[in-house]
């Protein structure tokens, strides 16, 4: 007796699409993981000069404190630091690349990777200039502001803590708004202000969401890069494998907001780009 063959129609298919970006994010991870894979790859190439940088430096300081030479300790800190500002501005060229990438992906476009990640930062490469400068500041601001008031500054316990606090907040706060820069800039072709001014605005909207992703990536890889070798060694493991998937979300949580507060307004052809679209013919199908 034969087995009754299955016949995939159209319609099938249709309703297979994704509906919402929840649906968009795991059919991207369900069916082009090895394109997210060869995303990461890409854009930690850029991040090379950095992880030699704090590997190097790393090393340096973990010799220090054994030897008992922790008068180094500050100076070490601070010239890793300094030279993680250009690396820094490096790496987030490779942010360009991918978010455009991204973004292509969650419209479910075609992609040549190679090709379409080094658009992406042909037209992209000044706001990631600018953004990798601006998050270098905050993290140098962090580091070396917050180890200097922990360690050697002569203030009250109150005053250092409030202060470590506020380093804090500066790095959160800028972080965010250049994870949403990218979203922005490689959608809108609108100059670097009016960008960022629209990323504060789209952070009040997004806080918790935003907030969610930043602290369980970006910081937890910054975390784990401050406490010995090993720890930075399973920070960069993770950066380097699954920074596309991060880039995903936050591309993903972006358009839903351009959406609802310029798209829908202003460019209604683009909402929901990505989602199929249930029409009333699919339905009487």
């Amino acid at each position: 007796m034969k087995k009754e063959e299955k016949h995939i129609t159209d319609k099938d298919v249709m309703q297979s699409l994704p509906t919402t970006r929840k649906e968009v994010f795991f059919d991207l991870l369900s069916h082009r993981k090895m394109s997210l894979f060869a995303l990461s790859c890409y854009t930690f190439m850029f991040f090379i000069p950095l992880a030699v940088d704090l590997v190097y430096f790393n090393f340096l300081e973990s010799v220090a404190i054994a030897s008992e030479k922790s008068d180094y300790l500050f100076s070490l800190i601070f010239y890793s630091m300094l030279i993680m500002l250009p690396c820094m501005v490096i790496g987030f060229l490779g942010f360009a690349g991918a978010f455009y990438v991204a973004k292509k992906m969650v419209w479910q476009e075609g992609i040549s990777l190679a090709n379409d990640f080094f658009q992406g930062i042909k037209e992209n490469w000044k706001h990631a200039v600018i953004d990798g400068i601006i998050f270098g500041i905050t993290l140098f601001g962090l580091i070396m502001g917050g180890l200097y008031l922990f360690m050697y500054a002569p203030v009250h316990a109150v005053v250092r803590g409030i202060g470590i606090g506020a380093l804090v907040v500066i790095f959160l706060v800028f972080g965010m708004v250049s994870a949403i820069n990218f979203t922005q800039s490689v959608y809108y072709d609108n100059p670097y202000g009016t960008t960022l001014k629209n990323s504060f605005s789209f952070l009040g909207l997004l806080n918790w969401k935003v907030l969610v992703i930043y602290l369980l990536s970006t910081c937890v890889v910054v975390t784990l890069g401050l406490f010995n070798l090993l720890t930075l060694s399973i920070g960069l493991f993770l950066f380097a494998f699954l920074n596309s998937v991060v880039i995903i979300l936050y591309t993903l949580i972006s358009h839903s907001a351009f959406d609802k507060y310029i798209n829908k307004e202003h460019y209604p052809h683009m909402v929901g780009k990505g989602l199929y679209k249930v029409n009333q013919d699919d339905k009487e199908a």
